[in-house]
């Protein structure tokens, strides 16, 4: 569907006093009342006011409005997804802490998955088992694994 002018509100309220002063203006010189030419003169006053308004202020306040929800501030958004390495510092980070049983092991199992698929580095996931089975020996998340003590 094609948008014409009558869709743009700025093109609206200035067709609307227009001919509102027109229409006055005539009203004016038709029965030659004083206060019609009163009402042309404040509605074009008025229109000029709505272009300067316009123009100097809603739109281009609009425009940084839209640009704002539709694009953000301006350049590229920023990077907010953590790298591997903030993700290695930050599942560590969680056995060292005094996290929970559960944070510990879930931090454990993907602690070592990262290390013996990602950084192919298999003594690095084996300490990383070792060190959740010495932290947290009774937990049932670690017998459902079947990790070996040998690993």
């Amino acid at each position: 569907m094609a948008s014409g002018p009558a869709d743009r509100p700025e093109i609206v309220v200035r067709s609307t006093f227009a001919v509102a002063t027109v229409v006055f203006g005539l009203l004016g010189f038709v029965t030659r009342e004083g206060r019609f030419f009163v009402a042309a003169g404040v509605v074009g006053i008025v229109w000029t006011l709505w272009d300067v308004v316009w123009g100097r202020m809603i739109e281009p306040a609009s425009a940084w409005v839209f640009r704002m929800l539709t694009e953000g501030a301006g350049g590229a958004p920023p990077n907010i997804r953590p790298t591997l390495d903030d993700t290695i510092r930050l599942l560590e980070s969680h056995l060292e802490s005094g996290a929970s049983q559960r944070v510990k092991v879930q931090a454990a199992i993907r602690l070592e998955e990262i290390y013996r698929t990602v950084r192919k580095d298999p003594s690095r996931a084996r300490a990383v088992v070792r060190r959740v089975r010495e932290l947290c020996p009774e937990a049932p998340e670690l017998q459902d694994l079947g990790w070996t003590d040998d690993q």
